[in-house]
């Protein structure tokens, strides 16, 4: 596993947008993408989006051979560079129609994110043709070595990726429906060895 840098940006967000774009069920993804025009598109710029915020207010990491991301926001930050990320989202990606749905759904989950100090597990894919062959649950136990007595917390939308969660450590400790799909929020205390 290696730190990701901002040369690292293109690599990363095809990685994403190759693991999201045939995923057409209700999820967060799908929530925020505005559904009309290129989806490719959108989908890039959203990925585009995460990747910059990630780099910026927390770190992404890429398996050695480049086959999978995964990117942690670890802190709040402000600023006109993340007013300008977010008004371009906005503006290209989530549509200025959707903006009320979206900022519903923020509040949502920031309502259940962990009292305790935490770092946000905000995105994980593995290359489509590659899934399934144990990249993501290594790319994720080698992560965890960088949080080492930390508060981990994740959200996800799909049963599998729930069951994945769970598997590696992580517990449930809040779900709903109020959105136009399920939402399981996740957490785990990392006591993984740090590197």
């Amino acid at each position: 596993m290696k730190k990701a840098t901002y040369r690292d940006r293109e690599k990363v967000t095809d990685i994403l947008c190759q693991a999201f774009i045939d995923v057409l069920i209700p999820n967060s993804i799908n929530f925020v993408v505005k559904s009309s025009g290129n989806r490719y598109k959108r989908l890039k710029l959203l990925m585009e989006f995460q990747f910059d915020m990630a780099v910026r207010y927390g770190s992404v990491f890429l398996t050695d051979d480049d086959k999978g991301c995964i990117l942690y926001f670890e802190k709040q930050g402000f600023g006109i560079k993340k007013l300008l990320l977010e008004l371009k989202l906005l503006l290209f990606c989530i549509g200025i129609e959707n903006i009320l749905k979206i900022l519903r759904r923020e509040r949502l989950l920031k309502s259940f994110h962990p009292e305790e100090k935490f770092v946000h597990l905000w995105l994980m894919a593995v290359l489509p043709n590659e899934q399934g062959r144990g990249i993501g649950t290594k790319l994720l136990k080698e992560s965890f070595k960088r949080y080492h007595g930390t508060c981990i917390y994740v959200e996800t939308t799909t049963p599998e990726n729930r069951t994945f969660y769970t598997q590696n450590g992580f517990e449930i400790f809040h779900e709903t429906f109020e959105l136009d799909y399920p939402l399981y929020f996740l957490k785990k205390i990392n006591a993984d060895q740090p590197i």
